[in-house]
């Protein structure tokens, strides 16, 4: 009699740790600064969850870059810092001032770290955009040029979150092929409960991210709950 054939089947590793990159891309114009002190603690709070990730999750990495932009100086307060590394964000770092050049601190943010996930194909991505107005100072980069770019990261497998205050957020956000958007009152308390929905939402995303390539449609729910 002709023994049965056993046949392996090959399982996927589901538990295998990926790294993630977030980048936080945040207004310092002028009209920030009747909510300053709450987008500096909002900003220590998202912090501490990326922290909390990443105890939990020990085999993955977590990367923070920080980016501030207005119209005197586009600039990072960390650039790809491992979590471990990051210091705490605060006065001292966010002085708003002028105008939005919003195309520019995404364009130039998103290439720069694009050229180096090249060498990190699984990597997750989130990118969160915080603002409370409408671009009005770039010099490099147009609505046209960012709409593409962030339609091919998408397709890439990035996350991407608008997050506004004081305009139509997301008729903006769709007009650049953001569909992940929070409108949030710019006061005090409407500041905190917005970077506290935010933190929910993306230590909800993370946990996933940790262990496997996300798939687009679960960016395309980030604030869903």
């Amino acid at each position: 009699m002709t023994p049965p054939k056993i046949f392996k089947i090959k399982l996927f590793n589901t538990t295998m740790a990926n790294n993630i990159y977030n980048l936080i891309i945040l207004d310092r114009s002028g009209s920030m600064c009747s909510i300053r002190k709450e987008a500096i603690a909002g900003v220590n709070e998202t912090i501490g969850s990326i922290r909390a990730t990443a105890r939990k999750n020990p085999d993955s990495k977590q990367y923070v870059s920080l980016l501030l932009f207005c119209g005197c100086t586009i600039n990072y307060v960390y650039e790809n810092c491992e979590i471990s590394q990051v210091k705490e964000f605060s006065a001292d770092d966010y002085e708003p001032c002028c105008s939005t050049p919003l195309y520019d601190a995404i364009g130039n943010s998103c290439t720069t770290l694009h050229k180096l996930l090249k060498g990190d194909p699984d990597a997750n991505v989130s990118v969160t955009i915080i603002t409370d107005g409408y671009e009005n100072a770039s010099k490099e980069w147009n609505h046209q040029s960012i709409a593409s770019l962030i339609k091919m990261y998408r397709n890439e497998g990035w996350l991407f979150a608008y997050i506004g205050a004081d305009h139509d957020v997301e008729k903006v956000a769709m007009q650049i092929n953001i569909n992940n958007t929070l409108r949030f009152e710019k006061s005090t308390e409407g500041t905190k409960e917005m970077f506290r929905k935010y933190g929910r939402s993306r230590t909800a995303w993370a946990d996933q991210a940790c262990c496997a390539k996300m798939p687009t449609e679960a960016n395309n729910s980030f604030f869903k709950e």
